[in-house]
């Protein structure tokens, strides 16, 4: 994303009070100044992030200039003569570069007004966009004219910058950071956590900016990473697991299962529960009929679940049944590969052999019902993202909801993502907001 000010060609603007400062301290200052950028890249950089730049886009590369730039302008420090000073000072006292009086106000309100983190609430592309504080909650809601940086952001979209007043309106200061939902949800919560406990420290403002360019740097440097999924009753990473069994006596199987208190049945199959220490019943083992005939698959979505579904299983059927084999895979790993169009969608009858590719709405059909199955106590669940709550729990108070709602849009910005990589046809979580009663 890239800000934009006024297009002004009077060279007393504050549209070149930024430029005319870089000037002056690249000139009289080369060393320092140099020092300084790159003391900032040292400390601001993730690990490993530095040789990532080249592989980056031209456009990515002057970005980063440009927010880390303004950052030392704002809050940064140079040695001049052996000793330490704020750039900001240093430039605004009479020993800096000579300014208009509107460049001067212009430098004195970046040094001033500090690094926040905003969620956009609307937007009039091109013009302008309304932004609210997501941390500081008592802060009135502030509309920001902003033409070109209004076209590259979209309502719920979590967005760092500094605004600064503009004769009679407000203007971004040149800088954003604009955030993916993964790493816009983590950084919420971390300034969240910074606030409660340093809100009074001296260094309060700038070590908040400092965690905001931080993870920036992280989203825009690094390569992006697929965030793993936790089942959010056992804590352990989800995978998709098929027990394959030959069935050796299909009316002893039917016949033990419909004896099981803790097995439900349905046309598709059948289903072991558990009751759960928060009184939640969950799905914990989905008995299906494989695509082959006199074959049955037991599916489970983490590792011990399989492993403790294989004993109940086997000690349950005896020899009504024989293992055949297992298959473990990731979410990902799953979803592409052609197989297992087949599975989720179960029958009372084996489906035919097929090894033609998944077409779009067969595996849009796939990762609906793999998603509700997933997300199907969901509302009712600790997330740990949420403080160890439920979303029924965090949606009581107005900045818990805000929370919730982020983390819901982060989910269908993954899942936008994931179906354009996979392409078909993008899931709804619309049965999440539902389930919650809220509105977006």
């Amino acid at each position: 994303m890239e800000s934009s000010l006024n297009n002004d060609t009077n060279p007393n603007s504050r549209i070149y009070a930024v430029q005319k400062a870089i000037a002056w301290l690249s000139s009289l200052h080369r060393k320092g100044w140099s020092n300084a950028f790159l003391d900032l890249n040292n400390e601001l950089m993730p690990v490993d992030g530095l040789r990532h730049i080249p592989k980056l886009k031209p456009e990515l590369v002057r970005l980063i200039e440009q927010n880390l730039t303004e950052w030392l302008l704002a809050d940064g420090e140079i040695n001049v003569k052996g000793r330490k000073r704020s750039i900001n000072e240093y430039i605004l006292s009479p020993e800096g570069p000579p300014l208009s009086a509107e460049q001067r106000d212009w430098l004195q309100q970046l040094g001033q007004r500090p690094l926040r983190l905003y969620e956009v609430a609307e937007v009039i592309p091109g013009q302008q966009m309304t932004l609210f504080d997501v941390i500081d909650y008592d802060q009135e809601s502030l509309v920001v004219m902003e033409r070109s940086g209004s076209r590259s952001v979209k309502v719920g979209d979590l967005l760092g910058g500094r605004i600064l007043r503009a004769y009679d309106h407000f203007e971004m200061s040149g800088s954003a950071y604009l955030f993916n939902d993964f790493i816009g949800g983590r950084v919420l919560v971390e300034l969240e956590e910074y606030t409660d406990e340093w809100l009074d420290c001296l260094e309060y403002k700038k070590e908040f900016g400092e965690i905001i360019i931080e993870h920036w740097l992280e989203q825009t440097v690094l390569p992006r990473k697929i965030p793993e999924m936790i089942d959010s009753y056992s804590g352990e990473p989800i995978k998709m697991i098929f027990d394959q069994y030959l069935v050796n006596s299909e009316t002893k199987m039917r016949e033990t299962l419909a004896a099981q208190t803790d097995v439900q049945t349905s046309e598709e199959g059948w289903t072991q529960v558990m009751t759960c220490t928060d009184g939640v019943i969950r799905p914990l083992v989905q008995i299906n009929w494989s695509k082959k005939a006199n074959q049955i698959e037991l599916f489970t979505n983490t590792q011990r679940y399989a492993d403790e579904s294989q004993l109940w299983f086997q000690g349950l059927m005896g020899e009504a049944v024989t293992f055949m084999s297992r298959k473990a895979s990731s979410m990902d790993e799953f979803l592409n590969d052609p197989n297992n169009a087949h599975r989720l969608t179960t029958s009372k009858k084996p489906a035919p052999e097929s090894s033609s590719p998944l077409d779009r709405a067969t595996l849009a059909k796939l990762m609906q019902e793999t998603i509700h199955r997933t997300y199907a106590n969901w509302a009712d669940e600790k997330i740990a993202i949420l403080d160890n709550k439920t979303p029924r729990q965090m949606i009581k108070t107005p900045k818990g909801l805000e929370r919730v709602k982020k983390l819901l849009r982060s989910y269908e910005t993954g899942e936008r993502q994931q179906a354009k990589m996979q392409d078909r046809e993008e899931i709804s979580y619309e049965f999440l907001w539902q389930s919650l009663v809220i509105m977006r």
